[in-house]
């Protein structure tokens, strides 16, 4: 098991759902909290939860992310981890979708981009100073797959953006591991969680939710996410779901390899 005690933590994201949950369950753990969002009103709420400090941070602007990590190494001496956790949602029909939308640039840099910046500051820093860091991603299950109860959603375009957190959390977990760089990586695969991103899609009542999305607590997916870290988990889902949802895609490569008469060896 981590020990939190006294760790300097930042998580993205943390003005409400799976970033407030974590930055109170941390700070139960006794981390020092630094609860990082671009709505003002609600970090500040979330650092008075967790005995924290709050922090506006728009990581739309590629310079905020990397810039937060050396203000709070500065402040604080050193900065342990970091929750790459903030994520916006885009409902798009692919066949219908403005792709010269300058919203689409705000998705790819705060989902998927941002991530890999704080993960480039963090590693900077850790090695400049002689710790080592940790990092983890927030994904989601549409970074793994389609599932079933979100195929009519229009989720193609922050899927595509999920699915490349996925892949540039396994590039970053292979290249710092093989060049010895001092820093662990993480990704977080949430299912379905009730927050205000999924209430925006949704709607206010879970209960009318679809029933095989199996909707869980922030609080419950963030109690997942420190037992995947005390575990040494890479991969951190949320939901037993996400596993069987890959089994399409497997399928079809099989399918397809086997039709194709392509053997190891070939």
């Amino acid at each position: 098991m981590i020990d939190w005690s006294g760790q300097r933590v930042l998580i993205t994201g943390a003005a409400s759902g799976i970033g407030r949950a974590l930055a109170v369950q941390l700070s139960q753990r006794r981390a020092l909290v630094v609860a990082a969002d671009v709505n003002g009103e609600g970090v500040a709420e979330t650092a008075r939860l967790c005995g924290g400090e709050a922090l506006v941070l728009d990581l739309a602007d590629g310079a905020a992310g990397p810039a937060a990590v050396e203000r709070i190494v500065a402040r604080h001496g050193r900065l342990d981890a970091v929750f790459a956790n903030a994520g916006i949602g885009y409902t798009r029909r692919l066949l219908k979708a403005d792709l010269d939308d300058p919203g689409l640039a705000r998705l790819w840099e705060i989902n998927m981009i941002g991530p890999t910046r704080l993960a480039q500051a963090l590693v900077a820093a850790a090695e400049a100073g002689g710790w080592r860091g940790r990092i983890v991603i927030t994904g989601s299950e549409n970074s793994l797959s389609l599932p079933p109860s979100i195929q009519n959603f229009g989720n193609g375009l922050y899927a595509a953006a999920k699915h490349g957190v996925l892949i540039l959390a396994e590039w970053l977990a292979t290249e710092t591991r093989n060049a010895g760089k001092p820093l662990d990586v993480h990704v977080l695969l949430p299912g379905g969680v009730y927050t205000g991103l999924t209430a925006a899609g949704l709607g206010d009542d879970p209960a009318k939710w679809p029933a095989d999305m199996g909707i869980i607590t922030p609080e419950r997916a963030a109690e997942l996410c420190l037992k995947g870290l005390d575990l040494g988990l890479f991969h951190i889902p949320t939901h037993a779901h996400l596993h069987d949802d890959m089994g399409a895609r497997y399928a079809s490569v099989g399918a397809a390899t086997a039709a194709l008469g392509l053997t190891k060896s070939a």
